[in-house]
């Protein structure tokens, strides 16, 4: 039996605004207009993607199939847009791995440090077996399947003084997003703390913070580089855009229609792979050319070891028993197109 995804706090008259938009969508547009709705920008890689793939897929179908993509949060945040999927408000949710918190808990650590020893391997684990194994436990409990995996890339460390190994950061205070990041970082000698990303900027102009943490697009739309003498490639989190899909809508389309759904979908994380390097070379020379900050690879595989105990303690308390050894067994196999 499905459950209900808890703790979604509604926003008054803007929940209300955003449910009305939603039932008039389903009353006025046809079952063939797709509705995506996404907390990411219109300007982000991943939301060019998405219309990228309602090109593709208006082409395929000559319009029979068209996607509505509503970004930037029009209808909430994330715990309430997969609470709209889950009820079939809309169709398909672009996202993170973070979904999996509330919707998939026991599947959480597949975006934790170090999981994953390359991107490649992240991708193999969420394409295959163990991704499916996550897409059935949310389609068991919430009504909500993953449709795709595409690229987002990795999070970085910028700080104050150069990190090129954990005990470089010992003493800093360091701007976290969760509690496994906060555990992880603190056994490098940092001391976290969560803070509104808003916030953030002048927390570090004015010092109050040392050092954060953010995929590089982030760090350079956001100007940390301006306010941090150093990014350090850590690459400490692979992340993935995960297109996830209200399983009720999917299972009402047709075979030609789902073909179509799930070929061009796939064209379109092809087209995100090679979008995402692209951004991620332009934004590194960018940060390069301001002159402000210097770019440094540090030791990775420190990072890793000091990781691992916080990892794997984490895990035997919060993720299905077994997940961390099935991922170290996962091979991987290249994901680009």
């Amino acid at each position: 039996m499905k459950k209900t995804i808890l703790n979604v706090r509604p926003i008054l008259g803007a929940t209300a605004l955003a449910g009305g938009i939603c039932m008039a969508l389903a009353g006025a547009v046809s079952a063939r207009n797709i509705t995506l709705a996404t907390i990411l920008n219109q300007n982000d890689v991943s939301v060019q993607a998405m219309e990228e793939w309602n090109r593709l897929l208006t082409d395929r179908t000559g319009g029979d199939l068209t996607i509505n993509i509503l970004s930037g949060g029009t209808l909430g945040g994330t715990r309430e847009l997969i609470q709209q999927l889950s009820s079939g408000e809309i169709d398909v949710n672009l996202s993170s791995p973070v979904v999996l918190q509330f919707a998939a808990p026991e599947y959480q650590c597949l975006e934790a440090e170090y999981i994953y020893e390359s991107e490649d391997q992240g991708f193999a684990v969420w394409r295959g077996p163990i991704g499916k194994e996550a897409s059935d436990a949310m389609k068991a409990n919430y009504g909500i399947e993953i449709s795709g995996v595409g690229r987002r890339g990795s999070r970085n460390v910028t700080a104050n003084v150069p990190v090129n190994e954990p005990g470089d950061m010992q003493g800093l205070k360091m701007r976290v997003t969760n509690d496994l990041r906060a555990k992880v970082f603190g056994a490098y000698g940092a001391q976290p703390a969560p803070l509104a990303l808003s916030e953030l900027y002048g927390a570090l102009r004015q010092g109050v913070f040392d050092a954060q943490e953010n995929p590089l697009s982030t760090i350079y739309s956001n100007r940390f580089h301006e306010v941090q003498d150093y990014v350090s490639m850590t690459e400490h989190v692979w992340t993935y855009n995960i297109v996830y899909t209200n399983s009720a809508f999917y299972e009402g389309l047709d075979d030609e229609q789902k073909a179509a759904f799930d070929e061009t979908l796939q064209q379109a994380m092809d087209w995100l792979y090679d979008a995402v390097a692209a951004e991620d070379a332009e934004v590194r020379a960018k940060i390069e050319e301001a002159g402000t900050t210097k770019i440094i690879e540090p030791d990775k595989a420190a990072f890793r070891a000091a990781a691992r105990p916080i990892l794997e303690e984490y895990a035997q308390a919060n993720c299905r028993a077994g997940l961390l050894a099935d991922v170290d067994a996962t091979t991987a196999v290249p994901a680009s197109n």
